[in-house]
């Protein structure tokens, strides 16, 4: 991964009055075809073939004890829903509900310890958010369900692995996304209302399970305040499930479906109406198949692969993928995958602290990004996450991301194959385009309340930000510079700052927060007054020291910790 190249100030300027005008959902349709892998000698220990089921709903908390933060839920898989007590692996919809503030959701197997991943991860209170989870089954049959914060829990089933070796049904099968329904416009699905997907050519009538990539725009609720989609087999009624559950009007959200359908396809219906995507990502193969082993799946215990907030971290530690970057990470070798590869990966991939209106792709490294989104956001500050079932590259997985966001990937299980040959090159990350000053900057713990303006000509108006230092959305550290006891003195107080002490720096629509790590004293020809010695989003407060001196300077670092729309 190269480092990002400096533009000039000019050119800078010129591109920061470029910005993104709409969200863009996977607007190319791209022509399926599958993945070619290559067979391997054996079938790996716990290989396993996918059976899908009717969707049920095996817990739901809603009318009992609302789980507590830091709860520990075990629940029964094994003996319903069709599920054998021999399974290896399901295939879950997890929904929290009722959350009672920013938290998480992990969804292991029981028995085991756990794990440093997440499955459902919340934003705001009250907020309702699913996710499509594959997990191994842990003792007594059961999947445990951790819970940080209080919420109120749902586990739908829609599938199970049993231990195979070479077989012909319930091997995944690779697609390249293929846009299949977009309601938008005249088919806007109302009150109640059902869609069908008829089943898509290229797939055997008897598939085992489509695996689809499901987004809900335009999002509607009704008068009590809920709304919802579920998925099911066309024809056979929707039962109790839900796939995609709305929080508000208006709302985008995606998640990923995977459902064995009729003979008619799979129908999908609105609780309270609006509009829906959806993409195949691949499907599993039915009885009239080729008997192999390619494409069995092998559960692994969950393992992070990847968090820019911290490490690990190809870019650096605390190096968001920012606006048009791209991000590889490689899966051979990684949580029990054989070093010659896998032909597909099973992931939980999470945006957090969205810089804007953006999205996510996820796809195979060293190949060309196809124009289909996994996870997309509306504004700043959008936590969402999203199950992402899809074949690897030599080089593993890339991840691109429109907008810019931090990004966290967890990874489930792999299956058996090869991976396809990465003949792309490398990607190469530039700097983002300057979101430019004036601003505004908040210290609540010292009282102060001013405006930011660009360049030093204006700092005995009001603090000014170093032209030689990084903008807010960019990589590298943003430098501000005021005085302590002159003009209006608004940083007369910075000696008074200290670990933890927060700052909240405004431009335009959006609301950046620092957490001050520490304060210190330099020369004021030292460059790390305001230059950036890595990609970490970071802050230096400068101003003279001591008050009515000009020998020293006073500096208050401090990193990111929170976008928001303001």
């Amino acid at each position: 991964m190269t480092k990002p190249r400096h533009r000039s100030l000019s050119s800078l300027a010129l591109l920061s009055r470029q910005c993104v005008t709409g969200l863009v959902l996977a607007t190319t349709v791209v022509v399926a075809s599958s993945v070619g892998v290559q067979s391997v000698s054996a079938a790996p220990v716990g290989a396993s073939a996918f059976h899908g089921v009717s969707p049920l709903r095996v817990f739901d908390t809603r009318g009992s004890a609302k789980p507590g933060a830091g709860s520990y839920s075990p629940v029964l898989i094994a003996g319903l829903a069709g599920v054998p007590n021999s399974a290896t692996a399901v295939v879950l919809n997890v929904t929290a509900i009722d959350a009672t503030g920013e938290g998480y959701v992990t969804v292991y197997p029981w028995g085991e310890a756990l794990p440093n991943t997440s499955n459902v991860n919340i934003k705001t209170f009250g907020q309702m958010v699913p996710n499509l989870v594959t997990v191994r089954l842990g003792t007594g049959g059961k999947v445990g369900l951790y819970s940080s914060i209080s919420a109120n829990l749902l586990v739908d089933v829609f599938g199970y692995y049993s231990a195979s070796g070479a077989t012909a049904a319930g091997r995944f099968i690779a697609l390249t996304p293929q846009r299949l329904l977009d309601t938008r416009g005249s088919a806007t699905v109302g009150e109640n209302g059902v869609v069908r997907l008829s089943m898509p050519a290229g797939v055997p009538a008897n598939t085992e399970g489509l695996v689809l990539n499901v987004t809900a725009v335009n999002s509607r609720l009704r008068t009590d305040g809920f709304g919802y989609w579920t998925a099911y087999p066309a024809g056979q009624g929707q039962g109790t499930t839900s796939n995609l559950n709305i929080s508000s009007a208006g709302q985008t959200i995606a998640n990923q479906v995977i459902v064995k359908p009729s003979a008619t396809g799979v129908d999908f219906y609105s609780y309270a109406g609006g509009d829906l995507l959806v993409d195949l990502m691949g499907y599993y193969t039915g009885t009239g198949a080729e008997v192999k082993e390619d494409g069995l799946f092998v559960p692994v215990s969950p393992t992070r692969l990847l968090d820019t907030r911290s490490s690990p971290n190809p870019l650096g530690e605390n190096v968001a993928l920012h606006h048009e970057w791209t991000v590889e990470v490689g899966t051979a070798t990684q949580a029990g995958i054989p070093s010659t590869g896998a032909s597909a990966v099973a992931l939980n991939v999470t945006m957090t602290r969205s810089h804007g209106e953006g999205y996510v792709t996820v796809y195979s490294a060293g190949s060309l990004r196809p124009g289909s989104s996994n996870l997309n956001a509306d504004k700043a500050g959008v936590t969402a996450p999203n199950h992402v079932q899809l074949a690897t590259g030599t080089r593993g997985v890339s991840f691109y991301s429109y907008g810019g966001t931090d990004l966290i990937v967890d990874i489930f299980g792999w299956f058996v194959g090869s991976p396809q040959v990465s003949t792309q090159n490398a990607p190469s990350n530039s700097l983002p385009d300057a979101e430019g000053f004036p601003g505004y900057i908040s210290i609540p713990q010292i009282g102060l309340t001013s405006m930011v303006r660009e360049g030093t000509e204006f700092v005995n108006i009001d603090p000014s930000h170093l032209v030689e230092s990084r903008t807010p959305n960019q990589p590298g550290n943003v430098a501000i510079f005021g005085h302590r006891v002159s003009h209006g003195h608004e940083f007369q107080n910075l000696d008074k700052l200290g670990e933890n002490s927060l700052v909240y720096l405004t431009i335009g629509s959006k609301m950046y927060t620092y957490r001050v790590t520490d304060v210190d004293i330099r020369l004021p020809t030292d460059p790390l007054l305001y230059a950036s010695t890595s990609n970490d989003q970071t802050l230096s407060l400068v101003a003279c020291h001591p008050p009515h001196s000009v020998k020293y300077r006073i500096v208050v670092h401090a990193v990111l910790i929170d976008i928001a729309e303001y």
